[in-house]
């Protein structure tokens, strides 16, 4: 009996063919929304048969979760970067603070959070994912850094948690939220430069250690 094109396609490396159709995934979730795609599409942007897009996600639910996951943990891996030994708290942070919102002011990434954000009105576990993977995996690796920093005597911090929630808020606050809720145009990198600055300011002042 010949084989089926699920199976023929299912031969491919598990995690080849995974970020094949999550790639494909990400392009019609970000042109059409959550609501407005479907499965075919999908397959079709994917390069996969729809019975090869059942044999990985059995429905738009749990494909679009895997994107959310995905996607909100390379953003972490590329811009949440912490190193620099070397370097003092606030140089660190700077670096970080730019590069966090250099990708988080990107159109495609505004326009995915709203996307995000319509389907979590339909199915709120979906944005418990993409909490989950990215704004809480976001602030756990901030507290771990902030903790490794308490015990080299360069910060002050009792809830190194709620700071770290409050690192990532404080930035994005001025310039997420007019692009998200105002439709307002990307700000210049003078502008992110600016912001990052006086939150970094403003939070050393309430957690740096006094010498």
């Amino acid at each position: 009996m010949a084989e089926s094109v699920a199976t023929r396609e299912k031969s491919a490396p598990e995690s080849d063919k995974r970020a094949q159709i999550l790639e494909g995934a990400r392009q019609v979730f970000f042109a059409h929304g959550f609501n407005g795609s479907s499965m075919s599409e999908i397959a079709l942007a994917a390069g996969v048969s729809k019975g090869t897009l059942y044999v990985y996600f059995e429905n738009k639910e749990r494909l679009f979760a895997a994107l959310v996951e995905e996607y909100s943990r390379r953003i972490g891996e590329t811009t949440l970067k912490l190193e620099g030994d070397d370097q003092d708290v606030r140089t660190v942070l700077l670096r970080t603070g730019r590069n966090y919102l250099n990708v988080l002011a990107q159109p495609d990434h505004v326009a995915w959070l709203r996307t995000v954000i319509g389907a979590s009105e339909k199915f709120p576990e979906l944005g418990q994912v993409f909490v989950d993977s990215g704004p809480r995996r976001a602030a756990k690796k901030l507290a771990d850094w902030f903790r490794d920093r308490i015990s080299r005597g360069q910060l002050k911090i009792d809830n190194v948690e709620i700071a770290a929630w409050q690192f990532t808020m404080m930035i994005q606050g001025p310039i997420l939220v007019p692009m998200l809720y105002g439709g307002e145009a990307r700000p210049s990198p003078a502008r992110i430069d600016e912001v990052v600055k006086h939150s970094v300011d403003m939070f050393l002042a309430a957690y740096a250690r006094k010498t």
